[in-house]
């Protein structure tokens, strides 16, 4: 009987090990490719998060001001930004810049 019960314990914990296993898959599997969210609930989008193919941001587009136009874009590389853009006066074109 203690065999069994030992055994049973056993066959449970790979069970187990197993299905985190294949969640963290699925996860991995399905990390998104743009995001598009609106931050200030006036019903309209205000930011897109574009991700690679690893779950990784590349880049960012925002809408700062409200006025309906994405005015601050952020590129990134590993993750970390590597420069940004933005337009202060509201031309449609960047008129500032980082470097990161």
């Amino acid at each position: 009987m203690r065999k069994a019960l030992i055994a049973v314990a056993v066959l449970i914990s790979i069970l187990c090990a197993n299905s985190l296993l294949a969640q963290e898959a699925v996860q991995t599997a399905v990390a998104p490719k743009k995001v598009q969210a609106d931050t200030n609930f006036d019903g309209v989008v205000d930011r897109i998060e574009s991700y690679n193919s690893s779950g990784q941001i590349e880049k960012t587009e925002a809408d700062t001001n409200g006025d309906g136009k994405m005015d601050e874009w952020i590129t990134y590389e590993g993750g970390k930004p590597l420069k940004s853009q933005k337009d202060t006066n509201a031309d449609g074109k960047p008129d500032l810049w980082v470097d990161y």
